[in-house]
């Protein structure tokens, strides 16, 4: 609905937004029949209020006629809830030292502590190691690519002279004169060879 629809007669081109919402102050623009049924904060906080307090008296009353027999049931299932509550926390413990024996952080083990975790302490540390082994056999496995990429990356080192460290006539020929003299004198009857060669 446009706004010269809602306000009839009284809509003109340059009305400010206070006139407009002068305009609209008289008008009924929602039926109030069309909209749900409210309640009033303090009626629902009493009803809230209320129907806590039957709750509370239903169980005394059911609990006041309990036999024997259901007040010990009752109380065996609360001991094995508790029970049950206990071992997942003892299985979470466990499962953090096997993490942090590892090596693991709070925060690197933290998301995955749930999924390993169960009432059996047992199948929590079965788990717990199966991880810690899944993250070491990932880890040697990124290091070995890691190190075969470094080496495969690594330049070749330059060529150096024959085996046990002689010269060849070919390395003899490349070297300079400077070279040669000292050559030389360090290894005269190799030079001789070599210059009669030439």
């Amino acid at each position: 609905m446009s706004l010269k629809a809602l306000l009839g007669d009284a809509y003109r081109e340059d009305m400010t937004a206070a006139e407009i919402e002068a305009a609209l102050a008289g008008r009924r623009i929602v039926d109030a029949d069309s909209l749900p049924k409210m309640v009033s904060k303090e009626v629902f906080d009493k009803t809230a209020s209320e129907l806590a307090r039957y709750k509370k008296e239903l169980k005394a009353l059911q609990e006041q006629n309990m036999t024997a027999e259901e007040r010990l049931k009752a109380e065996l299932e609360k001991a094995q809830e508790m029970q049950a509550s206990y071992a997942k926390e003892l299985s979470k413990l466990r499962a953090k030292e096997v993490f942090v024996e590892a090596g693991l952080k709070e925060d690197e083990y933290e998301p995955i502590l749930e999924m390993v975790v169960s009432d059996d302490t047992d199948a929590t540390l079965v788990r717990a190691k199966a991880m810690i082994d899944l993250i070491e056999s990932q880890k040697k496995a990124v290091e070995k690519a890691v190190k075969a990429q470094l080496l495969k990356d690594t330049p070749k080192p330059p060529a150096g002279t024959a085996p046990g460290g002689a010269m060849t006539k070919e390395d003899f020929r490349k070297l300079t004169l400077a070279e040669k003299q000292r050559f030389a004198k360090e290894n005269r009857e190799l030079y001789e060879a070599f210059y009669k060669e030439e």
